[in-house]
């Protein structure tokens, strides 16, 4: 019986389906509402719309689809609670769809199945599923059956399951699958949203999908099947629940999320192939890891993040021949032994990418599974990467086999330690023993952190290539390599079998004196070993590199630094290299080893090497010690010869420079010295225009000089070569009773002294300079003005500031600054002794003149610390120099300058100076003093002459002679303009 309504009334069809063989056929505007067969469509075109249709029948989908036919269908709610039963059925059929909405219940139930060769379009798609093993859409295509595959294309869709085992959102096989915009969520354990299997292929453009469930994973890829997934998230939240799965299959993730709340639920499970790019994948729980690829599977993770907040939750992971590639990646991990990297005798290479692990013992890069088999020697290779682990090594080594190759990369590891490497041992059987073996190179990176292995029977073999860096310790490694650019700076005392070392071991912690144990052979072909030592006698602290083997051939230059050390005499020298075997290669220092006034030495005794302060030349003085002391003089030793043979002895090296700031105080204080005679010229020559009530004169004086003198060792010489401008004018000339002559003026210089002073036991050699200026004003009175006899007096003071500057000898430049006052009070007296006519009407007249002069030198040198850490002190300001001579000069006048007013007079004078205190330097405790100045004998020769009454000149050479070699040589010129 068939009884049919209107519009928004119900028609009833009992007893028999609907049929449609041939023609097309449209039901709108009615709901279907009864429980009976399916409406089938067998080979033509059904359009149905606006239409409510519900079953609850077993085994009865409410639309059945077969034979090439075409369903249309457009805003129709289904509603199916049958077992093993389904809204909608396409065999070998095709549906196009729009706002469909199908709530289906019961055992297996399914919303859409779609069998081999269907095709499905579908916009707007809503599905709700309750029950045990329901489905969503199951598209379950034939093959190699022809025609067979299925294919759908979803559009705007939501599906969801609820907490029913087993579920599935989407499944595909033998077939394509396109999801658009689709999200769906599943509630029950063992279920997926998205399951591609047998051969299919699902694509993802968009949606959210999550699971809730224990194991239910967002996607399951098995089966040679692939998934592509872009601009999506997953979701899941349960243990084991893995956001995508991927078994024999494929997946390609891009610009999407993924993410897990539970244990042992990974972002990515791959054990075969898969890649995300531009993607998030996070975990929450514990042992879940962003990537874990097993069985053989290759994964790929480019331009993407990965965050683990789990203990044992590492970013990736790898089993046995499986192999992880991440480019462009960072990796960040929170919990406890939560690693950035796990390999598991696997391979992982990771660039251009950041990992930074936070939680307890989270090791940058976790590597552990015992194999000798070479396939499963674990392969890590970081190229520009930075490694972080914040509470952890950053490399940590279970016994295993591990090649580790770091290029471009900073490892460090933040409790202090780079790499750990452990073994196992059978206290039962030690046959059972396994030792890891490490094959550890690194090129142009920086490693933070100490090597640390827990037993020698393991095998570690460092080479450090293209400029990289360890800063650490290495504790019981086999062997560390480094090539001539790359450096080590050990912070602790450290043993390795064997050290090749090309580029720079360098003791870093200055705090403690550490040791380098080699217990094997050392080689060194121009590396270079830098040291710290408190330089001093026989028992000072020092670094040592010791060596149980041999030091093969090649030169290793060393490099001290002085932590303190004043510097002191050794005997058998400060031993830092100790050597067991036999030394075929040398040690050689590279640029001076000074502390104090002394410089060091790096000597061979037997096979080992020492640092010594002794003088490679035999007798000589010691320096002064400050507050010593004095040294007796040695006893003779009887010699065999007939000959007696004086007794000898080694002195202590002493350093040139301390020469050298000897040197620049004795330049400060004498530059700018000067007598009346070297400022004025011949007193007598006062000014022409004397006779005015204010005469004034402008003066100028330019010298040269050169000095030689030797310091109180012995054994340095000092050679320097100075020059001087100096200008001044008489600003005030007057007579205070008609007879005398009073002049006031000022007067301003430039000078600059360079000396060179050289060790003669040695060679070394410092470079030294002085600029500066003076300014200051001078005051003369001389007695009788008319016949320029009788008593004068002249007094003069400056204030002078210097820039000084020291260049040792493969040492630091030094600068420091020197200032201070030089006053002077002079006193003579000149007579006329006689005269007489020379044979060309030449009228000669002939006067001597005592002198004596008091200049007290006060410019003292700015204490300063050397780069060494020296303390430099100069002394010698507060000077006395006096000086006591006698002059004689000859006035000629020729009758061919009757009338000019020009007049010349040669002149020659003697003297004898004396200081008071000599000058010095104390470089830390030890004095080192000039030589010979003390007492000196000068003799003077020039000549002065006036032009006009208006101009006058002059010129001498002096020599200054002293003990010990001192001599000093200077040559003035001087000009006065009165106006």
């Amino acid at each position: 019986m068939n009884e049919y309504r209107n519009a928004w009334k119900v028609i009833r069809i009992i007893s028999c389906p609907f049929y449609a063989f041939f023609a097309p056929f449209t039901l709108s505007t009615f709901t279907y509402a009864a429980n009976v067969d399916s409406i089938v469509v067998d080979g033509n075109e059904r359009k149905l719309e606006d239409v409510t249709l519900e079953n609850n029948l077993t085994y009865h989908n409410i639309i059945d689809a077969k034979n090439g036919a075409h369903l249309i269908l457009n805003n129709l709610e289904l509603n199916s609670s049958g077992w093993m039963s389904a809204g909608i059925n396409l065999f070998r059929s095709s549906l196009t769809g729009t706002d469909l909405r199908l709530n289906v219940s019961g055992e297996t139930a399914r919303g859409i199945t779609m069998g081999a060769g269907s095709v499905a379009s579908i916009n707007g798609l809503t599905i709700t599923a309750e029950g045990r093993e329901v489905y969503g859409l199951y598209l379950f295509g034939a093959n190699p059956e022809p025609n067979g595959l299925g294919s759908a294309e979803v559009t705007q869709g939501t599906v969801k399951l609820g907490p029913g085992k087993q579920g599935n959102a989407f499944f595909a096989h033998y077939g394509t699958l396109t999801l658009n915009n689709v999200s769906a969520s599943t509630e029950g354990q063992d279920s997926y949203t998205i399951n591609v299997n047998g051969e299919a292929t699902i694509n993802v453009e968009g949606g959210q999908y999550l699971t809730q469930g224990y194991r239910s994973y967002g996607a399951w890829v098995v089966s040679s099947s692939r998934l592509n997934l872009n601009n999506t998230s997953i979701t899941t939240q349960g243990d084991e629940a893995i956001a995508i799965d991927v078994l024999d299959a494929s997946a390609e993730v891009t610009n999407s999320t993924l993410e897990t709340y539970g244990q042992e639920a990974h972002a990515l499970y791959n054990l075969n192939y898969v890649t995300a790019d531009n993607s998030s994948l996070i975990t929450h729980g514990d042992a879940s890891m962003g990537l874990l690829a097993g069985d053989g599977g290759q994964g790929i993770v480019k331009n993407s993040t990965i965050t683990t907040h789990g203990e044992l939750a590492a970013g990736l992971l790898v089993f046995p021949g499986s192999q992880a590639t991440a480019d462009n990646v960072q990796i960040v991990t929170t919990g406890v032994n939560g690693y950035g990297m796990w390999a598991r005798a696997g391979r992982l290479t990771v660039s251009n990418s950041q990992i930074e692990t936070s939680g307890e013992a989270a090791s940058g890069v976790m590597v552990d599974v015992y194999s000798e088999a070479p396939q499963y020697r674990n392969q890590v290779s970081l190229d520009n990467v930075t490694l972080n682990a914040r509470q952890a090594q950053a490399v940590n080594v279970r016994p295993t086999m591990l090649t580790l190759e770091v290029k471009d990369s900073t490892l460090s590891g933040g409790n202090g330690q780079l790499m750990t490497v452990a073994h196992y041992e059978d206290e039962q059987n030690a046959a059972n023993n396994r030792y890891s073996d490490v094959a550890f190179s690194a090129s142009n990176s920086q490693l933070n952190g100490d090597i640390v292995a827990d037993s020698a029977g393991n095998t570690i073999a460092v080479a450090l290539t293209d400029g990289s860096r360890l800063n650490g310790a290495v504790k019981q490694v086999t062997s560390v390599t480094l090539d001539k650019s790359s450096s080590w700076l050990i912070s602790d005392s450290s043993s390795v079998g064997e050290l090749i070392n090309n580029g720079t071991l360098s003791f870093s912690d200055q705090s403690k004196f550490d040791t380098l144990n080699v217990t094997g052979d050392y080689g060194g072909d121009g590396g270079l070993l830098v040291m710290n030592s408190v330089l001093g006698s026989d028992g000072s602290s020092t670094n040592k590199l010791t060596v149980g083997g041999n030091v093969l051939a090649g030169t290793t230059q060393v490099a001290i630094n002085n932590l303190g050390g004043y510097g002191a005499q050794t005997v058998e020298g400060i031993e830092i290299v100790q050597v067991g075997g036999v030394s075929q290669g040398s040690f050689a220092k590279s640029g001076r080893i000074v502390a104090g006034a002394y410089d060091y030495d790096l000597i061979k005794k037997g096979e080992s090497w020492y640092l010594t302060s002794q003088s490679n030349a035999i007798a000589g003085n010691e320096p002064e010690r400050q507050d010593s002391e004095p040294v007796p003089a040695p006893e003779p030793v009887p010699a065999p010869a007939p000959v007696p043979v004086p007794a000898s002895k080694t002195v202590p090296a002493v350093r040139p420079e301390a020469g050298s700031y000897a040197a620049n105080l004795a330049a400060a204080n004498t530059l700018f010295t000067l007598s009346l005679h070297d400022r004025m010229g011949e007193p007598q020559f006062i000014d022409a225009l004397s006779d005015q009530a204010q005469a004034s004169s402008l003066w100028l004086r330019q010298t040269g000089g050169h000095n030689k003198w030797r310091d109180s060792s012995g054994q340095l010489e000092t050679q320097s070569n100075r020059a001087l401008t100096q200008i001044g004018g008489d600003t005030a000339s007057w007579s205070r009773n008609g007879t005398d002559r009073w002049h006031f003026g000022f007067m301003a210089g430039y000078a600059d002294n360079h000396s060179t002073t050289r060790n003669d036991h040695n060679g070394y050699a410092a470079q030294a300079s002085v600029k500066g200026y003076s300014v200051g004003s001078y005051a003369t009175w001389y007695a009788n003005q008319h016949d320029h006899t009788g008593p004068w007096l002249d007094s003069w003071i400056q204030y002078s500031w210097f820039d000084n500057k020291v260049s040792g000898e493969k040492l630091a430049a030094e600068t420091y600054k020197t200032h201070g006052f030089t006053a002077s009070l002079e006193s003579g007296y000149a007579w006329k002794a006689g005269q007489f006519t020379g044979r060309y009407g030449t009228l000669n007249q002939w006067f001597v003149q005592p002198e004596m002069q008091a200049i007290w030198m006060g410019v003292r040198a700015d204490e300063h610390d050397e780069a060494n850490g020296t303390r430099v002190r100069g002394e010698g300001q507060g000077n006395w120099q006096t000086r006591l001579g006698f002059r004689s000069w000859l006035s000629s006048h020729h009758v061919s300058d009757n009338g000019k007013q020009r007049l010349f007079q040669p002149f020659m004078s003697l003297s004898w100076l004396h200081n008071s205190r000599n000058f010095a330097a104390q470089l830390d405790d030890i004095r080192v003093v000039q030589s010979g100045a003390t007492n000196q004998g000068e003799v003077k020769v020039g000549v002065e002459g006036q032009l006009n009454p208006l101009l006058n000149l002059w010129g001498d050479v002096r020599v200054q002679v002293g003990d010990n070699g001192y001599h000093d040589t200077t040559a003035l010129v001087g000009m006065k303009y009165s106006f």
